[in-house]
């Protein structure tokens, strides 16, 4: 039987601060923190292996400063035999495994990722200067989206980067400073 009250936190991989927003409101005697590395996000674009030795040392580490803090922490490697080798197939073993119904996510940063997970009503990621509804509300009315005016607005609001009324540097972006060609080497296996 499932506990009504129990939740199970999914921790992503980008995701490793005790202030995301899933963690908030709950209870380290009563909820299971979830978190796994599944072929599907180690494979969908090509990475640099050296990229995944971060992430999963980065997660595993995260876990275990979790535990240390009273946390229950199901972690599934990607070396376990079971692992399923999907976020979302993942997440509904762990619920069956611990006899949850609720899970509680923060949104994920990747669009694609976004859609898989939408099942679990996602809430809003909190660590981003601005919000949804901010940005929509910037966004409205308006015929064009450019990210270069947004950007403007919020160093204006927040003083973000700004020397009084001016640009810090006196410039607004560096786009031609950071349009260099990547060398091929960097992107390979």
């Amino acid at each position: 039987m499932a506990n009504p009250d129990q939740s199970l936190i999914v921790i992503l991989g980008d995701q490793l601060t005790p202030h995301i927003p899933a963690l908030r409101g709950a209870e380290k005697t009563r909820d299971i923190i979830f978190m796994a590395e599944v072929m599907a996000e180690a494979t969908y674009v090509r990475h640099h292996k050296k990229k995944f030795v971060l992430v999963f040392s980065a997660m595993r580490h995260f876990a275990e400063e979790m535990r240390g803090l009273g946390w229950r922490v199901d972690y599934v490697m990607l070396d376990d035999a079971d692992n399923s080798g999907t976020l979302k197939s993942e997440i509904m073993r762990a619920k069956a495994r611990h006899k949850v119904d609720h899970v509680v996510i923060t949104e994920a940063a990747e669009w694609r990722l976004q859609q898989e997970l939408q099942e679990f009503e996602p809430l809003e990621d909190t660590r981003f200067i601005c919000s949804h509804a901010g940005f929509r509300d910037w966004a409205k009315d308006r015929k064009q989206l450019r990210m270069e005016f947004f950007y403007r607005e919020i160093r204006r609001a927040t003083g973000l980067l700004m020397k009084g009324d001016s640009p810090e540097g006196g410039k607004w972006n560096f786009d031609s400073e950071n349009r260099n060609p990547a060398t091929a080497d960097l992107f390979t296996p």
